[in-house]
């Protein structure tokens, strides 16, 4: 037992007082730190201080918040990546991987302030989409009341596949209609009465399409028609959130709006005929 007791010491302290020439090794520091010329290290990891690489290092070399100097005598076989700081690479110093710095000056940082800025905009604008989205049935349907739920009721029994159709006719003829006014002197004011149209039929296709979808849920019919709308508003929101397919089904949600506001116009104009 003693001799295996010393023999175990005898190979830690070999292993500890081996040459930093024979034994590779990793670096982490939190001050300024030197890697000597004769010296190899596998990693380099220096947070609050700056590192002199003089020597070679099989893996990488990171500083976060402090100088980079990199002189001629040095083998990096890795990639360096220095954070809040500046490198320094001498002619002659060897990098095999990619050299990344960021150092977070001003036009870095304004850089990120308004990459930032456009991401949480972004987020914001999508979040009070998705409420309006979810709030505009539910508010038809308790507002409206009994003159909402006759229209809601007169247009569920019409083909969706119709609507759509039509809208997309619809659509096509708005979007000429633009073109054209585009061109004439008036044409800005009143392709922004359009617009407004557009809205307007977009809040009521959403408020029926949301009571078609609440309603082939099952107990649905036992619920309040601002329930139904919910439910219905309720998927259809996520499903407008979700990537790629968001982007179709707001198409169709458009799309069946026009077509409601289409036939509702149509109907309109052959009553005014016939009176």
């Amino acid at each position: 037992m003693r001799i295996a007791k010393y023999f175990v010491l005898f190979f830690l302290l070999s292993f500890l007082l081996l040459p930093s020439s024979a034994m590779a090794k990793s670096i982490f520091e939190h001050q300024s730190t030197t890697v000597p010329e004769n010296q190899t290290v596998n990693d380099v990891v220096i947070v609050g201080g700056d590192a002199t690489i003089l020597g070679t290092v099989n893996s990488s070399v990171i500083v976060v918040n402090g100088d980079a100097h990199i002189q001629s005598s040095a083998h990096i076989k890795g990639f360096v990546l220095i954070i809040g700081g500046k490198l320094q690479q001498d002619p002659g110093a060897e990098i095999a991987d990619d050299v990344i710095n960021f150092s977070f000056d001003n036009a870095t940082q304004n850089s990120f302030l308004i990459g930032g800025g456009l991401v949480v905009g972004l987020w914001v604008i999508q979040l009070a989409g998705s409420l309006i989205m979810l709030l505009i049935p539910i508010l038809m349907t308790l507002f409206g009341k009994k003159r909402m739920v006759l229209f809601i009721d007169k247009y569920k029994a019409v083909s969706t596949g119709r609507m759509i159709y039509t809208g997309f006719f619809s659509g096509l003829l708005l979007v000429a209609a633009c073109l054209f006014l585009l061109l004439t002197v008036i044409g800005i004011p009143l392709i922004l009465v359009l617009g407004l149209l557009v809205l307007v039929s977009f809040v009521f296709g959403i408020t029926i399409l949301s009571h078609l979808v609440g309603e082939r849920f099952q107990g649905a019919f036992e619920k309040g028609d601002w329930m139904k709308a919910a439910i219905g508003a309720f998927i259809l929101m996520a499903s407008v959130n979700i990537p790629f397919v968001g982007g179709l089904t707001l198409l169709v949600i458009g799309l069946f709006s026009l077509g409601i506001t289409t036939t509702w116009v149509v109907e309109k104009a052959k009553k005014r005929k016939q009176s």
